[in-house]
């Protein structure tokens, strides 16, 4: 008889080390798969329900996940409208595979040249913009596009009502394609595929279509089914004012609404420090109407806003719902993706930190995972090797994402990677200070080395590393680690031989002749010396001789003359084995 299936009840959101518990096992194990699905997780991240099962899935676990009853709350946005809730512009999300034409698309719609300037052709962290069709504005997110940018794209398609989708009509339907559309319909968007292309010569948009209704369920308006699809060239421009209003038709269907007159609320999407202006962070206002002189509260950051600006840097006295803003004034930089608030006073807006705060150690401190399960990984890790690492980024999303992408970085155990230090900015002369005591290197995020610091880097022979595409650091890494790991000795059997007779025996070499009964042999190989099965002996082949004439190798068969060379007196009898082998060192690398 089978055994039933075990049940388990989780909540709508867990952590992966509260996951990993729950079903019993290694937290590396699971945060593997989760980088294997393309979410880049860390121990006390949290993930949710729908996620959850799909994992549970790929590891072929005998386990039914149910979702326990969950208290009667909102997630999908921070303030559910009122009756005088006005219209407000759609928020867009542009998401899709690295180099299908996110940013080539948005430069066509906003008439920009912004893809010659990003690292690698890249988007590295999300951009906001907006732009206006038949007198109505959309709001842009434009989100990254390489896979180790997992966290910020599915905190892109959170803040989002409607995903386009850029599939390459070329190309089709690849993975970064496939994770779009599941961060899209776990954040409820809804979703316009833009095929994007069309004016190349192996253009097939039908393809595309057929990719998608066949294996995703997405299936076209013209086909029966509800997703608009829209054939377009970001290069041409031909379809980009079909796609707007298709955007915009989809957006009328959600009926978007939102107050003007409440304190504004929003989420953090930008934070970095700029010289000269401080904490310089975009925000996504959500309700109400932000000002300058509003105090704001974001997670564990506070400020006052000092200055406002929109998207093109333009000063602006309010902005209202789906608008995205760069602000000045917080004391300390916000994380990506808190949510922010407006308060009344300083006073309180310390208060709502310090509070937060604690509640944040709470939290940390209360996870399931930290205990033994962390005691038992460093307890493995004694004894292998670490690679010390400092990372410094332009903002705090990039910053998130390269560590964690660290941290994932597989080393089949071999080697620990540890970042000892992190932050937002230029590489400080504490950066380096820390780095030579504690013989790390310093990794920079599409940041600058000031000279001052150059110097002293050079100086202390602190190597300080500078990318401005992801993928290149992460590969910077991953050789630094191979080089840390000594080489692998490998011997490889190449002949043998039994001996007839000795002709001479001195202190450091053997004269002495034989019959090759398995491979070959060649001068400077390697010979072990069997007697009676075991070996007595290692010694090195200097000269081999056919008929007495010096041959370069002999094979098995033939009768042969040996000049051996030892490290000391070794006594070799008639009969004895040798066992030919090269012994090379080979460079290892990580599994």
């Amino acid at each position: 008889m089978s055994q039933p299936e075990k049940v388990l009840v989780i909540a709508d959101s867990i952590t992966v080390g509260e996951l990993a518990e729950t079903l019993n096992l290694p937290v590396t194990q699971l945060v593997g798969e989760l980088f294997k699905n393309g979410i880049v997780a860390t121990i006390n991240q949290r993930i949710d329900f729908e996620t959850a099962q799909i994992i549970v899935e790929e590891l072929g676990l005998d386990v039914t996940l149910n979702r326990k009853e969950a208290e009667n709350k909102t997630v999908q946005r921070l303030h559910i409208p009122s009756d005088k809730a006005v219209d407000r512009p759609p928020i867009v999300a542009v998401m899709g595979h690295v180099d299908h034409g996110k940013t080539s698309l948005l430069d066509s719609i906003l008439q920009t040249k912004t893809v010659d300037g990003e690292a690698g052709g890249i988007t590295q962290h999300i951009s906001a913009y907006q732009t206006v069709r038949k007198d109505r504005t959309i709001t842009l997110l434009d989100t990254p596009g390489h896979e180790a940018f997992a966290a910020l794209r599915q905190h892109g398609a959170a803040l989002t009502d409607v995903v386009i989708i850029v599939v390459a009509a070329d190309d089709g339907v690849k993975p970064q394609t496939i994770e779009a559309i599941r961060f899209a319909r776990s954040a409820n968007a809804k979703i316009v595929v833009a095929i994007n292309k069309i004016d190349k010569e192996a253009a097939n948009p039908e393809m595309v279509k057929a990719q998608l209704a066949s294996e995703h369920q997405l299936n076209p308006e013209e086909w029966g089914g509800d997703v608009v699809m829209v054939p377009v060239s970001a290069k041409t421009g031909e379809g980009i004012e079909k796609l707007l209003d298709m955007v915009l038709l989809v957006a009328d269907m959600e009926e978007l609404k939102a107050d003007i007159d409440v304190p504004a609320e929003g989420l953090v999407i930008e934070a970095h420090m700029e010289t000269g202006r401080g904490s310089v962070v975009g925000l996504l206002v959500e309700q109400g109407s932000l000002k300058p002189g509003h105090f704001l509260v974001a997670g564990t950051s506070y400020g006052k806003v000092r200055t406002l600006l929109d998207f093109t840097g333009k000063t602006m006295k309010a902005a209202g719902p789906s608008t995205p803003v760069t602000v000045t004034g917080f004391k300390e930089l916000p994380q990506f993706g808190d949510v922010f608030t407006i308060v009344k006073s300083e006073k309180e807006a310390r208060m709502m930190v310090e509070r937060a705060k604690i509640e944040r150690e709470k939290n940390m401190a209360s996870t399931n995972v930290t205990g033994a399960d962390l005691l038992k990984m460093m307890t493995q890790k004694r004894d292998v090797q670490e690679f010390k690492v400092i990372v410094k980024a332009d903002v705090q999303g990039s910053l998130t994402s390269v560590m964690d992408s660290l941290r994932l970085v597989e080393t089949g155990g071999q080697i620990t990677m540890r970042i000892i230090g992190s932050g937002v900015g230029s590489v400080t002369e504490n950066d380096v200070r820390l780095a030579e005591s504690s013989e790390a290197i310093i990794y920079g995020f599409n940041i600058d080395l000031p000279p001052a610091v150059k110097r002293l880097a050079m100086r202390d022979k602190v190597q300080v590393r500078l990318f401005k595409v992801i993928y290149e650091l992460l590969d910077d890494a991953r050789s630094s680690m191979e080089q840390m790991l000594a080489p692998e000795v490998v011997e490889t059997e190449i002949g043998k031989l039994t001996i007839k007779g000795i002709f001479r025996t001195m202190k450091e070499e053997v004269i002495c002749g034989g019959e090759m009964t398995e491979g070959k042999v060649t001068a400077s190989v390697l010979a072990r010396v069997m007697h009676g099965g075991e070996q007595v002996a290692e010694v090195e082949v200097a000269h081999v001789q056919r008929q007495q004439q010096e041959a370069k190798e002999v094979f098995e068969g033939e009768m042969c003359g040996l000049n051996l060379k030892t490290h000391k007196k070794v006594l070799i009898e008639e009969g004895d084995k040798l066992e030919f082998f090269t012994r090379e060192l080979v460079k290892r690398t990580l599994k």
